[in-house]
C-alpha cells in the first residue's frame, strides 16, 4: 500500500466510514479524541447533542450522515433515530438540494 490508500483506492480512513474532513481536521475534532463514545448503543438525542456540542464540523457532520442512511452511532450531534426520522418527516434541509 503506497500514499496512504487501501487496495479499492480509497483511503483507510473513508475506508472505515470515516469522512476526509474529520481526518484532516487541523484543530481539535472531539470524535477523534474517544471514537467509541460516538457509538454506543442506546444514546439519546441529548446525548448526541451533548457530545457534539462545540465541533466547528457539526453541520457538515449532520449533512453527511443524512445523506448516508447506512451510518451508524453519533454524527452532526445526531442519533441514527434522529437521522431517519428527519429522513421520514422531510426535515432534511439542504441535502441532496441546490439551493436558490
Amino acid at each position: 500500500m503506497s500514499g496512504g490508500r487501501n487496495l479499492a483506492g480509497a483511503r483507510p480512513a473513508l475506508a472505515l466510514g470515516i469522512p476526509e474532513f474529520v481526518m484532516d481536521a487541523r484543530e481539535p475534532v472531539p470524535c477523534r479524541v474517544d471514537p467509541d463514545a460516538w457509538f454506543a448503543e442506546g444514546l439519546r438525542q441529548s446525548d448526541a447533542e451533548a457530545l457534539c456540542d462545540g465541533c466547528s464540523y457539526l453541520d457538515v457532520c449532520e449533512a453527511f450522515a443524512l445523506e448516508r442512511p447506512e451510518l451508524f452511532g453519533v454524527w452532526g450531534g445526531t442519533t441514527r433515530r434522529e437521522r431517519e426520522r428527519r429522513r421520514r418527516v422531510g426535515s432534511v434541509v439542504g441535502v441532496g438540494a441546490v439551493a436558490s
